[in-house]
């Protein structure tokens, strides 16, 4: 009998020596797996941070949307409205930027029509350079290339209208010389101006000065009175609160 119950104790602990050994041996099977992958992904990546994909839109080439003319008055490249209105607005951003999508969109034709049009506001656009991404300065230096031909706010709108997401495709050479075309642009001067990245300093420019006046994100607007003092706005706010800065503005003006 103690025989017996010695073969089986000797028997449970070669069974749970077994199990223990199955354990580590799938356990260094699931480590290689993991390593292995990791070094095809290094090899793959080059060691970096692997860029999101375009998408499937963007890579077959999403048609391009042509959105509805914006009157603007008294354009002079990225610069609209009256050299001398009392108010100057100075937007900083960027065309990958869903926030800076929603004020071109929905705020600023209200801003255009019933202040920059009527004389009241100078509004100035620049761009934050790479601030999202490479794509935010492909689209940059291609409205600054369409200011040579005087249409750098129909450029400026067919970017926004045909922006897909962030650094997912939306403005790539091939899809920006398509808007190029839709918009009508001399393709030989724009070619040359964009692949020559002529506006490139310039755009990386605007990023240097709108961190130096305090911009940290877009789209951030600088709102400056006929007295000179300054208000920094910073986001997609209501039409309603542009007004209310606008007017408050205007009214430093009349006091003088």
């Amino acid at each position: 009998m103690a025989n017996k119950r010695k073969t089986r104790a000797a028997l449970k602990k070669e069974y749970e020596a077994r199990k223990r050994r199955e354990r580590i041996i799938l356990m260094l099977v699931i480590a290689g797996v993991i390593l292995l992958f990791g070094g095809i992904l290094i090899l793959t990546t080059g060691g970096k941070k692997a860029s999101p994909m375009p998408t499937q839109a963007a890579q077959g080439g999403a048609p391009i949307v042509t959105p509805t003319p914006i009157e603007r008055k008294f354009v002079d490249r990225n610069v609209t409205g009256k050299p001398d209105a009392p108010v100057t607005i100075i937007e900083y951003s960027d065309f990958q930027c869903p926030f800076c999508d929603r004020f071109a969109t929905q705020t600023e034709p209200l801003i255009v029509k019933n202040y920059v049009n009527t004389g009241k506001v100078r509004f100035v656009f620049r761009s934050f350079g790479n601030w999202i991404g490479p794509e935010s300065l492909n689209a940059a230096e291609a409205a600054y290339c369409a200011g040579d031909q005087g249409k750098f706010w129909q450029m400026h709108d067919i970017l926004f209208a045909n922006r897909l997401g962030e650094n997912v495709g939306s403005f790539t050479i091939p899809r920006i010389l398509k808007m190029a075309e839709a918009i009508h642009l001399n393709m030989d001067e724009f070619k040359k101006c964009l692949m020559s990245h002529k506006y490139q300093q310039q755009a990386m420019q605007d990023l240097k000065d709108g961190k130096q006046a305090g911009v940290k994100g877009t789209p951030s607007f600088i709102i400056i009175a006929p007295d000179g003092s300054q208000e920094l706005i910073v986001g997609a706010l209501p039409y309603s609160d542009f007004q209310k800065a606008i007017e408050k503005a205007l009214a430093k003006g009349k006091k003088q």
